[in-house]
């Protein structure tokens, strides 16, 4: 009988410790790798200014400016694209709107930037973004291998040998280090943002046309500043 309760024991002590322990191991997740208790009241920003002192060392080149930073992987990107280049083209009058994508390192959406640096240095990336985006996001073509990408490109009649060697460019390499600096300067890790006159970035937070209408507004305000 003692020795039947024993053993009973010692399950009973083997499980409360087994449950324990992955009671412990579940919140230690939840506290510093998931952050579930962490006020997240930053990371939801959408608006974000800079100060003028800061703003004057700003790696970006052009005044009076807004500059889109995308990804290739990104949905929100692709379905907003349509948008976004009918007010650059509406923009065009007020100043310099340009796209850069996203090449923050150590950031996955980062990934597909030397094919965006390549495609521009041979002046063709803004016509075949769309098809990009549905290649990558619709049609599951691994951009990420050589092999599937030079296959996408020679069906979209793009000059296979051209590409690698444009790709190999220091004109690239030069391209992937200024998208680089503007996303770390203004600390950029998630897409589409846009970075207006230097001075704000902003994700979108309401829908079109009332997003560009927004940018619009910020963009006027910069220039009174």
């Amino acid at each position: 009988m003692h020795k039947k309760i024993s053993n009973l024991a010692i399950v009973t002590y083997t499980l409360f410790i087994i449950l324990i322990s992955v009671l412990t191991t579940v919140l230690f997740y939840h506290i510093f790798i998931f952050e579930t208790f962490k006020d997240n009241s930053e990371s939801q920003k959408t608006f974000f200014e800079f100060p003028l002192d800061k703003v004057s060392s700003s790696p970006i080149k052009e005044d009076n400016s807004i500059i889109e930073v995308m990804s290739y992987g990104c949905y929100y990107c692709a379905t907003n694209n349509d948008a976004i280049m009918e007010f650059a083209n509406q923009f065009s009058q007020e100043g310099n709107f340009s796209v850069i994508h996203l090449a923050k390192k150590y950031t996955g959406l980062a990934a597909y930037s030397p094919i965006f640096a390549t495609l521009e240095e041979m002046n063709i990336e803004s016509e075949l973004r769309s098809d990009i985006f549905n290649a990558i996001l619709n049609e599951n073509i691994n951009f990420k291998n050589n092999d599937e990408l030079l296959n996408w490109l020679k069906q979209h009649n793009v000059d296979t040998e051209k590409y690698l060697e444009v790709s190999k460019s220091s004109a690239v390499s030069e391209k992937l280090d200024y998208m680089e600096s503007i996303a770390e300067f203004y600390d950029i890790t998630a897409t589409p943002a846009f970075i207006i006159n230097k001075r704000y970035v902003v994700y979108q937070d309401r829908d079109f046309p009332e997003f560009t209408k927004y940018m619009a507004k910020l963009f006027e305000q910069s220039k009174q500043e």
